[in-house]
């Protein structure tokens, strides 16, 4: 298997799996708001953690759509914004094995980034450039 191919897998998994991730914390919104709102908290407060939440599923979401791109264009995006935005799910995972509940979550991320990290480091060399020919002797 090719750089590039390994490359493009690991795009294209750590994708599916932060997609995945953001879906269900995004189904998971639906119980998270109604224990907010029976929670007792001030209004701005609840608004402020369902907001929180919405954004964490977008971030998310937007993170898949760039890992996709990067795997279908990948001089669009450089080696190092990719190590670089392989923090954000290594953090969250941390994040989610500290102060959350969210194994499954906290895990999959986590393996996302490792994937993001391993796509870097196969990631495609340019080609060489193409050589004039050499001139041909004469007959």
């Amino acid at each position: 298997m090719s750089s590039r191919a390994i490359f493009r897998w690991c795009m294209v998994g750590a994708a599916l799996i932060i997609g995945g991730v953001a879906l269900y914390f995004l189904m998971a919104y639906v119980t998270a708001a109604i224990a907010i709102a029976n929670s007792g908290l001030k209004p701005f407060y609840q608004q402020a953690a369902r907001a929180m939440w919405i954004g964490y599923c977008a971030q998310l979401g937007v993170l898949a759509a760039v890992l996709l791109y990067a795997a279908t264009v990948p001089r669009g995006i450089s080696r190092q914004a990719v190590i670089v935005l392989a923090l954000m799910p290594a953090i969250s995972t941390v994040n989610l094995f500290w102060s959350a509940a969210s194994r499954a979550g906290a895990v999959c991320l986590g393996i996302a980034a490792a994937l993001m990290v391993l796509g870097a480091l196969f990631w495609p060399r340019p080609a060489p450039p193409l050589s004039p020919p050499e001139d041909l002797p004469a007959a």
